[in-house]
């Protein structure tokens, strides 16, 4: 069996600001929840049940032909990094990083897609995407979807639609998000009328990493709430149209952060930030995205770093703390070819090493 150390790069293609607003819009993630009828939801089977849906979904995946260069992983049988930098990834959840039974992913080689097998669910269909793309993910995911479903059991109900483990996924299955970067709202104080309004229109905000984790750098994650009762494409346009409120909200907010009067304040904290990611000697995680958030905005508005979008989402990619772990050291390492530590880098080293990397990546 391979392992993620064998085939990840230093590149994430759904992280090249390649998409629409990727100076607010970070990447749109577009996700089917499903289950085979006749076996038990995963948090009720037992581990024979589970065996047998994870051989069911490898065989269709492989079938079906539609995940390139595909990589399966069975999550027991990876390191606690290894899991982390998954999940770092956006690719598997924190559930089924702490997940004993048995359960795995697969994941196309540009990992623009991705199955989560016996997570919540028997198979989470995932693509994402760089910037604002709700149709291009949704016609990845569901082309995905559909050719599975023409090979597995799915579990369905006239009724109720497509059934799952939480009743709030029920329905369509479907969930639409895309990771917002959110500095100008943050720094006037609107977020949480921002947030607010947005729940309203039945979306929700989370932290970067989804579901009960925390805010880094201004960056939200912006999920539909709800899968039943309309559409799948009603779902796609309802969020398009959230989302695209929430971009004129932000850029409002930085017209009014930089022609106020007071606007070398803000350019002084942007510069300031740039300086600490570039000479610092020590940096933790939370302190180099805050850093990053406000580098990111001054980028946004004209400040000349001689860097663009996509090589600031990469650096906020590798910086993570998992990713450093697999780099094992080293800041000249590739994934491809780094080897998981038997010697964990604990905060000090993981600190002195992020600022070594960023000090080599921005040139100084």
């Amino acid at each position: 069996m391979v392992t993620i150390t064998d085939f990840f790069g230093t590149t994430v293609k759904w992280a090249d600001a390649r998409g629409s607003c990727p100076e607010i819009i970070f990447s749109t993630r577009v996700r089917f929840a499903r289950n085979f009828s006749g076996f038990p939801f995963p948090h009720r089977a037992p581990d024979s049940s589970l065996l047998s849906a994870r051989r069911l979904a490898l065989g269709a995946i492989k079938s079906c032909g539609l995940v390139s260069r595909a990589y399966y992983l069975e999550t027991g049988a990876l390191s606690s990094f290894e899991k982390c930098f998954l999940v770092e990834r956006h690719h598997i959840s924190h559930a089924l990083a702490a997940a004993l039974r048995p359960s795995g992913v697969v994941i196309s080689g540009d990992e623009s897609l991705s199955v989560m097998v016996n997570e919540e669910d028997h198979l989470r269909v995932q693509s994402i995407v760089s910037g604002l793309a709700i149709e291009e993910a949704f016609s990845a995911a569901e082309k995905l979807e559909s050719a599975l479903g023409r090979i597995l059991p799915y579990a369905y109900s006239d009724k109720f639609g497509c059934l799952t483990a939480c009743p709030a996924n029920a329905g369509t299955g479907l969930r639409v998000s895309c990771l917002a970067h959110l500095p100008a709202l943050s720094l006037l104080g609107h977020i949480p009328v921002t947030l607010e309004s947005l729940s309203s229109l039945g979306v929700t905000a989370r932290g970067i990493y989804g579901e009960g984790t925390c805010i880094l750098g201004d960056f939200y994650q912006i999920s539909s709430s709800a899968s039943l009762g309309r559409s799948e494409e009603e779902f796609c346009r309802s969020m398009e149209r959230a989302i695209k409120n929430l971009i004129n909200r932000e850029m409002s907010a930085r017209e009014t952060l930089f022609q106020a009067g007071d606007n070398r304040k803000t350019e002084d904290a942007v510069y300031r930030a740039y300086g600490a990611l570039k000479y610092a000697r020590l940096m933790s995680y939370q302190e180099f995205m805050r850093h990053i958030s406000l580098v990111r905005l001054g980028l946004a508005i004209g400040c000349g770093f001689g860097l663009d979008f996509s090589a600031l989402n990469q650096l906020i990619l590798l910086m993570q703390p998992a990713h450093l772990q697999l780099a094992g050291g080293d800041p000249r390492a590739s994934f491809k070819k780094a080897k998981v530590r038997g010697k964990q880098l604990f905060p000090p080293e993981l600190d002195a090493f992020r600022s070594d990397c960023l000090r080599k990546k921005l040139g100084s």
